[in-house]
């Protein structure tokens, strides 16, 4: 995997948490997993047609997921993890999925972008060797995948 189309992945999960009012978003370890699957307690996958070929995905426990949506939701209290907060979530990862491909654009890559696909436990994805950074914000822990072929 080319560090030139992650790094506009990586931008546009730093901004569009930004842009939200998420602060302090620190960049921790990063593993190679030698396929993609997602482990924690909510993760939402987008699968990544064109000019790459692969998925992108947030993985993080349930507070952190329940807090985001409540920022996401003008700090609307969210107790449980429900329909409005997989929906938020999915709509996290598609500003972010939509924010790189712009940023690809440039570089001659076009991507075609599905719906997000929320789950609540851990699932193999596909056997592509895959990235995982781990965040740490005042929301929460996020581990941010990405796994392509280009």
């Amino acid at each position: 995997m080319d560090v030139k189309y992650i790094n506009p992945f990586l931008e546009a999960f730093t901004r569009t948490l930004e842009q939200l009012g998420v602060k302090d978003i620190k960049r921790g370890n990063v593993k190679k997993k030698s396929k993609f699957y997602v482990d924690l307690d909510v993760s939402t996958v987008i699968c990544l047609k064109g000019g790459i070929q692969g998925n992108m995905a947030l993985s993080m426990p349930q507070d952190t997921a329940k807090q985001l949506a409540s920022t996401m939701m003008m700090d609307m209290a969210v107790p449980v993890i429900d329909d409005m907060v997989k929906s938020a979530i999915g709509e996290l990862s598609s500003m972010i999925a939509g924010g790189a491909s712009a940023m690809l654009t440039p570089l001659g890559v076009t991507l075609q972008i599905s719906p997000p696909t929320v789950l609540l436990k851990p699932s193999d994805i596909n056997p592509l060797e895959t990235l995982a950074i781990d965040f740490e914000t005042q929301s929460g822990k996020i581990e941010f995948n990405i796994g392509f072929a280009i």
